[in-house]
C-alpha cells in the first residue's frame, strides 16, 4: 500500500494534511495523541472518508479492518463474524484467539474484550493488509499478548497498520508512524524513536527506558 499527499477536511477543518507513507511487509504502528488523525487516516485508507485530496494505491492487497468504535447488533456472534460480502478461514482466527465459546451467544451479551476480539478475528480471516483501530483496547493481559503472538506469526504473510496507544508495543513492530495534528512526525524503525520526540508530540515529557533488551515510555514524574 502507498498513499501520498492524502488530505482530509471536516468542514473547514484540515484532519489530516499532504499525509505520505508507503506501508511495508510486517507490522507498522501508528502512534499519536487523541485527535492526531490516527481513526480519520484509517477509515479513509478504507473508504468510509472520502478524502479531499491524495492518491491511494493498492497492490494485489485485500483491506480488512477492525474499528475501535463499534454498535452491538442482536445478531448471533457468529452471524457477526461472517457479516458481508468477503468470506475467510473464520475457523483459524476464531481457535487461535480461543473464542469458539462466543459464536452461538448474542453478540450484545459479550464484554468490550469479547466484542473486540471477534472483530480482530474478522479482520484477520478477510484481508491481507490488515487495518486495526486499538485493538488491544479493553482486552485482558492473556488475550492481549496472544494476539501480539499471532501478529507476529503472520507479520511474513500479511501486511498490518495498526493505531494503539501502549507504547510498549513498539517492541513488536517493523516500523513506527507517529502523526501529530495530521501530519507525520516521524517514520522509521521503532528504535530510533527518541524522549525528546514522543514528549513533543504527546505535550508531556516522557522518558525511555531499556529493560531485558526491550523498550519502555514512561511519564518522567
Amino acid at each position: 500500500m502507498m498513499v501520498k499527499g492524502l488530505r482530509v477536511k471536516f468542514g473547514d477543518k484540515v484532519v489530516i494534511d499532504e499525509l505520505s507513507f508507503e506501508l511495508k511487509k510486517g507490522v507498522t504502528l501508528l502512534l499519536g495523541p487523541n485527535g492526531s488523525g490516527k481513526t480519520t487516516l484509517l477509515r479513509t485508507l478504507i473508504g468510509m472518508i472520502k478524502p479531499d485530496g491524495g492518491e491511494l494505491f493498492l497492490e494485489r492487497g485485500i483491506l480488512s479492518y477492525s474499528p475501535s468504535e463499534f454498535f452491538s447488533p442482536q445478531m448471533k456472534t457468529y452471524e457477526v463474524l461472517t457479516a458481508g460480502k468477503r468470506k475467510g478461514d473464520y475457523d483459524k482466527y476464531v481457535k487461535l484467539l480461543g473464542i469458539e465459546r462466543l459464536l452461538e451467544r448474542d453478540f450484545y451479551t459479550l464484554s468490550s474484550g469479547e466484542k473486540r476480539l471477534v472483530l480482530v478475528a474478522k479482520a484477520l480471516s478477510e484481508g491481507n493488509l490488515v487495518l486495526m483501530d486499538e485493538p488491544f483496547s479493553y482486552v485482558d493481559f492473556a488475550n492481549k499478548y496472544k494476539l501480539v503472538q499471532i501478529i507476529n506469526q503472520l507479520r511474513d504473510e500479511k501486511q498490518f497498520l495498526i493505531a494503539v496507544h501502549e507504547l510498549e508495543m513498539v517492541n513488536y513492530a517493523d516500523e513506527v508512524i507517529v502523526l501529530n495534528r495530521g501530519r507525520v512526525n516521524f517514520k522509521g524503525r521503532p528504535e530510533l524513536l527518541t524522549e525528546e520526540l514522543l514528549s513533543s508530540v504527546y505535550n508531556f515529557k516522557v522518558r525511555k527506558l531499556k529493560v531485558g533488551g526491550m523498550t519502555f515510555f514512561t511519564p518522567d514524574l
